[in-house]
């Protein structure tokens, strides 16, 4: 009948590489036997002293990887802090870029909004899943394949460390916001000078449909207006607040609703322009399809970052 000796010895061994299982066996089995010797001899029975000798030595598989010198984990602190740089690297790289392509082809191919969103969504998410996979099993074949060969740290200077995080507004993406819709402002009130068409007849075709001034047009110059408002009273908080953010989502839906309505409606273009201009307006109408995703995408990436300051600045990175 096999002991608790026995018993331990081969769960040990078994992970232990063939050519040293002897070895380790015979030293593992003089280890419980003088465990065994010292207890029997502070009064002991002979089962319970094994049994606590055993119990002592802990699980095997963990026993093992110390004698056979196998990492008992994926990926270890040598590697690891590479490897989740280079994970995330990738990963904000290469997911959002397949999916904008992928909604992209698809849009200009006429594909249903919907199915291109599950489409790109499914065929990105397939793609995160493999890129994270093979990243990880690639760092864990170094792990175990470089032994003796492991790199030396490169030395840590205090030069290296990042500047502290800060939530405050600075003056320089506020004027950059200002001018930003002023310059917006400007396009739309002079728009009849400055998107037009002249034809070789000097006749002058507006791009924009001028139906649009009778209210559209004028909603956008205010919604500018209040964008520079609160570009300035941000700049005047300091900081970015939860109703800040909340006033931002505001603002973006009341730009970017009305926008793609128009778009998607073809209330943009002038009829004039359509029929000037017909040989060309597959390509127009392909780069149409395209602004719906730019509105939206800005709007959401604007939101999120309104979000993300705010309680940025709710947690600031040092308590004062």
């Amino acid at each position: 009948m096999n002991t608790l000796t026995d018993r331990y010895v081969w769960a040990v061994i078994r992970g232990v590489p063939h050519e040293r299982r002897r070895s380790a066996g015979a030293d593992l089995r003089a280890e419980l036997d003088a465990r065994i010797a010292e207890r029997v001899a502070a009064g002991a029975d002979t089962a319970s002293a094994e049994a606590e000798s055993v119990r002592e030595l802990g699980d095997p598989d963990r026993r093992a990887s110390e004698i056979s010198g196998r990492p008992a984990y994926l990926i270890g602190p040598t590697y690891f802090f590479d490897y989740r740089r280079l994970m995330i690297i990738v990963l904000a790289a290469v997911t959002p870029s397949v999916f904008g392509v992928l909604l992209l082809v698809q849009s200009i191919a006429g594909t249903q909004l919907w199915a291109a969103f599950v489409s790109a969504s499914t065929v990105a998410i397939t793609v995160a899943v493999q890129v994270a996979f093979w990243i990880t099993v690639a760092f864990a074949v170094i792990e175990r394949t470089s032994r003796g060969r492991r790199r030396v740290p490169t030395a840590w200077d205090p030069a290296d460390l990042p500047e502290v995080p800060t939530a405050r507004v600075g003056i320089g993406e506020t004027i950059f916001a200002l001018l930003a819709y002023l310059l917006f402002i400007g396009l739309i009130v002079w728009q009849h000078n400055v998107w037009v068409v002249e034809t070789a007849g000097s006749e002058r075709i507006p791009l924009l449909d001028p139906l649009l001034w009778s209210f559209w047009l004028p909603w956008f110059v205010v919604l500018a207006v209040l964008e520079m408002a609160f570009a300035l009273v941000l700049y005047a908080t300091g900081r970015w607040t939860w109703v800040l953010a909340w006033v931002n989502v505001a603002l973006n839906l009341a730009f970017a609703i009305p926008a793609l309505l128009l778009v998607v409606t073809d209330q943009v273009l002038s009829a004039s322009f359509r029929e000037t201009f017909a040989e060309v307006m597959p390509v127009v109408d392909m780069f149409l399809r395209v602004v719906p995703f730019v509105i939206v995408g800005v709007a959401v990436l604007d939101v999120f970052e309104g979000f993300r300051k705010a309680y940025r600045a709710s947690r600031p990175a040092l308590a004062p």
